[in-house]
């Protein structure tokens, strides 16, 4: 659990960095609220950290969700896509709940369970790398996982998902049951992606004509099921037409759009060498997400292919998808997504099955992390002036 503590630790002291260096001590600016969408009255007197002429990100609906999670306030009139936005419930609940109910200690016990997630993803990261002959210094790795990286820097729920797929790697290679149960049914609640954990474990329990514990294990959707009939019950709409429309406001498709490829790259009113090192690093990354899914075949096709197999597949099919309907203009909309597939991918080097599989991760990660390239600067000048004043020549 070493490698956990110290990976959360890390992981606290860039937020703190960043935040006193770039963000004046405000820590909501982690959120990102944009102007361009109100904040909530009842939430004026947390005195909320908002960039101007911006749509902000995510986090910020995140953050309404833990303070309003059963949607009984009205705050999910202030979030983009409530419909969407309410089925990853396990990370703004458990906020909730560690917070006790209290508006007040509700944005520290979000940060604290993002946190948490950190810990627990390098903890089962180091537990998989012990079990390949390797050192548990191994679980720091989770803090390069593009996921992580977005999840600290915008409070988004996509490190909680990086981390169960770890945790189902693990458990399905111990052949623990229960936890994995566990574990699955937590994915389907963090995001909807996560359910494809849980549908490729069933696969591939199914091809191995194993019915009982394919029916079994299908029970973990149970309280997802239920949760989504909740939102339905609590919203004016079908059974169906809100899921659809849901999904049309995340990938911007409309029905009557052809389908091909959006590939389109981002344009930065940046220095010229600097904007070219990120457009080089956008392709590259584009480049390594499509190796991924070639990977994913490869591994699948093998005659012992396993669990991670099949689910890294149903990855790699969901990325070819939003290929064709999501833009790559967002530097950290696809790296969220595709983070489970890199993971997945990448756990056979660990295992001693060649190094080629670290490269889609690797690629990834560092044009997230020149994404931080502004802010890193910002915490580094700060302490060359907190270090001036210290030590005066």
């Amino acid at each position: 659990m070493a490698a956990g503590l110290l990976a959360a630790a890390l992981a606290f002291a860039w937020q703190a960095a960043t935040v006193r260096a770039n963000y004046d001590g405000s820590w909501s600016a982690l959120f990102c609220a944009g102007d361009r969408f109100a904040v909530p009255p009842e939430l004026a007197w947390e005195r909320i950290h908002v960039f101007p002429d911006s749509g902000g990100y995510d986090g910020q609906f995140y953050h309404y969700m833990a303070h309003d999670p059963l949607r009984v306030r009205g705050l999910d009139k202030y979030i983009d896509l409530p419909r969407l936005r309410y089925r990853r419930i396990l990370l703004p609940l458990s906020a909730y709940l560690l917070a006790g109910g209290q508006d007040r200690f509700v944005d520290t016990a979000y940060r604290a369970v993002i946190l948490l997630w950190v810990a627990l993803g390098a903890y089962w990261l180091g537990r998989f790398a012990i079990s390949t002959g390797r050192g548990p210094a191994w679980g720091l790795a989770f803090l390069f996982v593009p996921a992580v990286i977005i999840s600290l820097d915008r409070l988004v729920v996509d490190a909680a998902l990086a981390a169960l797929v770890l945790a189902f790697a693990l458990y399905v290679k111990e052949g623990s049951p229960w936890k994995l149960y566990l574990v699955l049914l937590c994915a389907t609640l963090t995001r909807e992606t996560g359910v494809l954990l849980l549908t490729g474990y069933c696969l591939y329990l199914l091809l191995r004509r194993a019915w009982r514990h394919a029916l079994l294990f299908a029970t973990a959707a149970v309280p997802a099921a239920a949760w989504f009939g909740y939102l339905q019950l609590r919203m004016a709409g079908d059974l169906v037409r809100p899921f659809v429309h849901s999904a049309r406001g995340l990938v911007g498709m409309e029905s009557h759009v052809p389908l091909r490829l959006k590939l389109g790259m981002p344009e930065y009113q940046l220095p010229h060498a600097l904007a070219g090192t990120l457009t080089v690093l956008d392709y590259l990354s584009l480049l390594a997400i499509a190796l991924a899914v070639l990977l994913a075949v490869r591994f699948v096709l093998r005659r012992e292919r396993g669990p991670r197999d099949v689910v890294a597949l149903l990855f790699a099919l969901l990325v070819v998808w939003l290929a064709f309907v999501f833009s790559h203009r967002d530097p950290y909309a696809y790296p969220r997504v595709v983070s489970p597939l890199l993971i997945l991918v990448a756990l056979p080097a660990l295992e001693g099955r060649g190094r080629l599989a670290l490269l889609p991760i690797a690629l990834v990660a560092l044009r997230v992390a020149a994404q931080l390239t502004l802010q890193a600067a910002g915490v580094a000048r700060a302490l060359s002036l907190i270090l001036g004043s210290e030590y005066p020549r």
